[in-house]
């Protein structure tokens, strides 16, 4: 091995390699240890976590933040230990994508996000993995040898961001095809399309064989915990539709969304037999449950309703996968969050240092005192307390806000709703 080459063998994490976990397939793990040593190894496995959050959005909720970030660590550790082991050994660019990539790449196109997303992420990964490597080669390799050595580096990483955006392109493109040609691809694009509200040259109804027009609808999503195994996701759609029959529905449609989630529906001749409250948690999985709605305005309302109690589920302090979630009992916190950084400001700005967790006590008093027209006794008995308790938290409650709780109470009121919903950090409040 090449003195200038040996350096990557070299290369150390700064935890313990013990301490970090790869996310990619254990046989790429197995492989790239064999190749380079598992100290290289383990320096791929904690710079690929700072590499995965390059592509997640800095504004959206932190538990989807992190979800986000797992999901791309598989395909960005399988990319960084594969360029490591040709890099040392002297090996040729490789020329097409490791299987942790292929599955990345068949999320995308279920979910439909252009190629051009997927490229972005890749040049702007490939751009961070150039500058660490060239920061580490500087470290690592004696002033004397880094001249070639150096050469050598740009070389290769020029050619495995040409190489790689390439097999990517063709990876995406011929999975593209695959899928658009499926029954569920194809019944999946006419799906969005109807949600757009475009114009069509078919009868969706009968491309779907679902009654559109004169139907009432419950639209369903269903989405599998991150961490559940593949066979739980195959099975999502069998799950969904026997949901729907459970309810009452005398038909159902259901559309993959990408690997863990599904959209279904159900249609109901007499909006009446709807029986959706007695819809049951499903182990492992989110269902979220928009209201029933006539025609094809609510096809599309019953979905868009679902599509908001999924997303208020992602702001939640403390959320389970394993749980039914029913538009109506979430609208409110489904308005207020539509603009998630704008809530959390809201409840920055009108709690303060109530909105802190370890004040969760005394906000619930304050919210149900509130409720209920602000008497003590009448919040002692909700919450099974003595008075005086009552009387002592809201004086508490009101020496942190410095102010009444009485005053503007609909806004306190609000805040309180949405900061077990958006959940800022605890950094974001005033001691």
């Amino acid at each position: 091995m090449p003195a200038t080459r040996s350096w990557v063998c070299q290369l150390r994490p700064t935890a313990l390699p013990d301490d970090l976990e790869p996310a990619c397939l254990p046989e790429t793990w197995n492989r790239t240890v064999a190749d380079i040593g598992i100290g290289a190894a383990a320096w791929a496995v904690e710079f690929c976590h700072e590499l995965a959050g390059l592509a997640v959005d800095p504004d959206i909720p932190a538990v989807r933040r992190a979800e986000a970030v797992e999901e791309l660590r598989p395909t960005a550790e399988a990319v960084v230990m594969e360029a490591l082991a040709a890099l040392c050994h002297g090996r040729p660019v490789p020329t097409t994508v490791p299987p942790e990539t292929t599955r990345q790449i068949v999320r995308a196109v279920r979910q439909r996000i252009p190629i051009e997303r997927v490229l972005a992420f890749q040049r702007a990964s490939h751009a961070r993995f150039s500058d660490a490597l060239v920061s580490e080669f500087r470290r690592l390799v004696s002033a004397d040898q880094q001249s070639e050595g150096l050469f050598d580096l740009s070389r290769f990483l020029v050619d495995l961001v040409s190489t790689f955006s390439l097999a990517c392109s063709a990876a995406y493109a011929a999975e593209e095809q695959a899928w658009l040609a499926s029954t569920d691809g194809s019944r999946g694009e006419l799906v969005r399309a109807l949600l757009r509200g475009d114009h069509m040259d078919v009868n969706p109804a009968k491309a779907l064989r679902y009654e559109l027009a004169n139907r009432t609808h419950v639209g369903l999503i269903l989405r599998r915990d991150a961490h559940d195994d593949d066979a739980a996701s195959s099975r999502l759609d069998r799950v969904a539709a026997k949901l729907l029959t459970q309810i009452g529905a005398t038909r159902h449609l259901v559309i993959p969304s990408d690997d863990r989630e599904v959209w279904a529906w159900g249609g109901f001749a007499d909006p009446r037999s709807a029986a959706v409250r007695s819809l049951p948690v499903v182990p492992g999985a989110l269902v979220a449950v928009g209201r029933p709605a006539r025609g094809l305005d609510g096809f599309r309302a019953t979905h868009e309703e679902a599509a908001a109690a999924a997303r208020v589920t992602l702001y939640s302090a403390v959320r389970s996968h394993a749980r039914t979630v029913f538009f109506d009992d979430v609208r409110l916190a489904a308005l207020l969050t539509s603009d998630p950084e704008r809530a959390r400001s809201f409840v920055r700005d009108e709690l303060g240092a109530l909105g802190h967790p370890r004040e969760a006590v005394l906000r619930k008093t304050v919210r149900v005192y509130l409720e209920c027209n602000c008497s003590p006794a009448t919040t002692a008995a909700r919450l099974d307390v003595v008075k005086n308790t009552v009387v002592y938290r809201i004086r508490r409650a009101e020496e942190i806000l410095g102010r009444s709780v009485k005053e503007q109470q609909g806004i306190l009121w609000a805040a309180l709703h949405l900061v077990d919903v958006v959940a800022p950090a605890e950094s974001q409040y005033s001691a």
